[in-house]
Formats: structure tokens, sequence, C-alpha cells
């Protein structure tokens, strides 16, 4: 038995260097460097683990990296199996209500974690650029806090690098550069989603609950990532009522809708969706304009107008992208004497950045007018037809819009892709717009198909 043990703490030693070598540190000593190595037998490893959920992550997650970290160091092929109820030797020291689940006292002057500067004081709404495809979010996300609870859930959708986190953050320095002493827990779902693996793994569940609930505003970034995980939507819905039950300040953002999150529980759909839901879609290229003029200002740097019309142009997917090229031309510019940058110059620094935008940008009015045809279970010639009945006019005014949009096309182009002139384009695409503005459904619908074309 003695040899036993001995030979499964030795495997499992060599195992982790092998899963140090594939994994971030993170990920390591997030879910591995807590596994215990329990028995070895001819044909099976079983290791310890401290509950159901940790060993479905584990299987879900790192099932084939584990079982390749395992064998590599048994020299031949064992089954995993996991046993719960298991905690490291240390963990009653690593884990400490004070240090990871550190909740604010009535009394406490300060709180580090709590400072503006902690949620990252350079996202401010000063300094958010407001165009067309964020105003409404940024009224909301005002709104919330100025006076916490008038818009309750808050919850703000799109895609990945345009606002929504410099929105969430705002509020959270918003609110306590007006009261100091409130209590705003801003954390994206994966820090919320570690901590409430710690404090099962530590049997600190307790503490777990009041760090989270114990706030007056709770700012959540990434909330499409409690998708399959049942155990965390369990807590967090109880979270949810707590806070929303007693009037304090709830705002989510995602990539998606709630309707939209596959593996999302529908209570909790139900819950996001009864406050006010609000889309940030892709900046103009007026906005886009501004904020590379805005960034300029902040670093006290100047490059020529031709400069930044050209990054503002070519670089559309997202503006933390735009950012990352302004400062990548700033930065050899600096590093070059403050030389002029020309557009040849930019175009041979951003290479790479200009490469990928083109490969996003390939959507083509046939890949749009297909998309659409499918959402709404039609054939592509019913789009293209002559047909005027409300189940066909409509998708096809639709796909006219989104074309409209998403490409570079001009009007006679899309119209001749439809076997129309270029003034029914842009009254249908017209018309589309404005029905969004007064129609949830509609804006929602073709939010939907938006976000097919573009993934």
């Amino acid at each position: 038995m003695i040899e036993g043990v001995l030979n499964v703490k030795e495997i499992w030693a060599k195992s982790c260097g092998f899963l140090k070598e594939k994994l971030s540190i993170t990920a390591f000593e997030q879910w591995f460097q807590c596994i215990v190595p329990v028995t070895l037998s001819k044909d099976n490893i079983i290791l310890g683990v401290s509950d159901d959920f940790f060993a479905d992550w584990l299987k879900t997650h790192y099932e084939d990296v584990l079982s390749e970290a395992v064998n590599e160091a048994a020299g031949k092929k064992l089954s995993i199996k996991f046993e719960t109820g298991y905690l490291p030797e240390e963990s009653e020291e690593e884990l400490s209500p004070s240090s990871l689940f550190e909740v604010k006292k009535e009394n406490d002057t300060e709180d580090e974690n709590n400072s503006p500067e902690n949620c990252l004081s350079r996202h401010t709404f000063t300094n958010f650029v407001v165009g067309e495809e964020n105003r409404y979010a940024h009224a909301a996300a005002l709104t919330a806090a100025k006076s916490p609870g008038t818009y309750n859930p808050l919850y703000i959708h799109g895609s990945t690098g345009i606002g929504k986190t410099h929105l969430l953050q705002a509020v959270a320095h918003n609110v306590l550069q007006e009261k100091p002493k409130a209590n705003v827990r801003y954390i994206t779902c994966e820090e919320l989603l570690n901590l409430y693996v710690d404090s099962l793994r530590m049997k600190k569940h307790a503490e777990f609950r009041a760090y989270i609930r114990s706030v007056d505003c709770l700012l959540v970034d990434d909330v499409h990532q409690l998708a399959n995980k049942p155990q965390l939507q369990e807590e967090f819905f109880n979270t949810f009522n707590t806070l929303y039950n007693s009037n304090r300040q709830i705002i989510l953002t995602s990539d998606k809708q709630p309707c939209e999150i596959n593996g999302l529980e529908e209570r909790l759909v139900s819950r996001f969706e009864s406050g006010v839901t609000t889309e940030i879609t892709k900046p103009s290229f007026e906005t886009r304009l501004a904020i590379l003029k805005m960034k300029q200002e902040e670093h006290l740097v100047k490059l020529d107008d031709e400069i930044l019309f050209f990054i503002a142009a070519r670089i559309t997917s997202s503006v933390r992208r735009l950012e990352g090229a302004l400062f990548r031309l700033v930065a050899f510019s600096s590093a070059m004497s403050n030389c002029r940058i020309t557009i040849e110059k930019a175009e041979d620094l951003l290479s790479k950045v200009l490469e990928e935008e083109n490969t996003n940008k390939k959507i083509s009015i046939d890949l749009i007018q297909r998309k659409v045809a499918e959402y709404f279970d039609l054939r592509v010639n019913d789009i293209l037809s002559k047909k005027r009945p409300k189940n066909i006019a409509e998708p096809r005014m639709i796909a006219m819009y989104l074309s409209r949009k998403l490409t570079d096309h001009s009007l006679p182009e899309i119209g001749l892709a439809f076997g129309k002139n270029h003034a029914t384009v842009l009254h249908a695409a017209s018309k589309v717009g404005a029905d969004m503005k007064k129609d949830e459904n509609k804006k929602r619908t073709v939010s939907t198909i938006q976000r097919q074309i573009q993934n």
C-alpha cells in the first residue's frame, strides 16, 4: 500500500510537470494544483477533488491534456477517475476571508479593491466617445451611475472591443467619485467563477456569498460565460434576487442578448431581460475618427490627419484594435525621434492587422441573402423574386439593410444584386432602421441575423 501511494504521488508529480508546460500558470494553479493523488491500480489512477462541480469541469475542459499528461508520466495508458471530498493539506492556510473575500465594513475608510483606480480610472464617462451606435447604452449607464436602481438590471451587449467594459468601469468610477464609501464590485465572469470554485474547494462558501452580496452596485463583465455552469448559475440567480430585491444596482455585459446565450437557464434569461437591455454596435467612421483624436490628446501625441483618416477607414472591427493601431504608430514615431509617419509607413507597420481586418470584412451580399433566407425559412430565390407578400417583403428589406450596413457596396450595386434600383434599397434600409427603433422584436431579429452573418 505504501508503495502504491508513493507511485501515485510520483506519477502525479510528473504529470504536473507536463501540465505546467502545456497550460498557463493561472489555469494550472486554479485547476490542478489542488488535486490530490489517491490511488493507483493496474489500469486506473484515482485523483481526489473537492466536489462534483470541480470534477465535471476538469472532464469538460481538460480531459485530453490531463489524460496525455498522466499517460506520459505513467508510461502507459491509464483511465482517470475522480473522487470527491478531498482538500489539499495546505488549503486552510491558503485562504482566509480577509484575503480572498474581502468584505467592506461600515467603518472602513479606504478599500483599495474598491477605489476608482482599481476600476481603471482612465475609463470614465468623460473620455467615452458617444456616437449613434452607443448613444442609448451611454445614456442608460450614466443614469444607472447617477440614480442607482432606476434601470435595474441594465444589460449591455455587443461584440468584443467596442466599449462595453469602458462603460461598466465608467459607472464604477462615477459612483465611487460621488460616494467614496459605496461598495462597488466590478468583476469579470471568469473571476467570479474562479472565486466560486475557490470557495467550494476551501469550504468558504459563506465568505463568497458575503463578498458578492454585500455590495451597493454589482458590475459583471462577460456574463455570457455563465453558460453551461449550472451550479454557478444557481448561485448567481440567488445573488441577483438578493441584490434586486434590495434595489441595489446590477449591470451586466455580454457579447449576446440573454435569449441568445446557449446553456443559460430560462429563469436567468428572464431576470436579465426584466430591466433595460441595450446594444452597442461597431463604431461608425465618424466615431472611430473621434476616438483616435481623443486618444491623441490623452497621450500628448500628434499624427497627421491623413494618418488618422487612414486608420479610421481601414480598421473597423473594434475600438480596442483601433487604439492598438494608433499606439503602434506612435511608439514607432517616438522610438525614431518623433519622425513623421507616412501612409506608406503606416501600411507597413500595420500590415498584419490590416490583413486580419480584410479577412474579417469578407462579407458578401450573397452571404447576407443566404443567411436571411435561412433565418426566415425561405429560398434565396424568394428574396430575389418580385413577390410582395409580407413574409417575403420584410426579409428582403432586412437583407438590403444588412447589405448596406455590412458591406462597402454602393446603393446601385446592392440594388443590382437584388434586381432593384438604388432608391428601393435606400427606402428599405431606412424603413428597417426606423422600425428597429420602435420595435424591440424587429431589432432583436436583425441583430441575431447580423451576428450569424459575422460569425
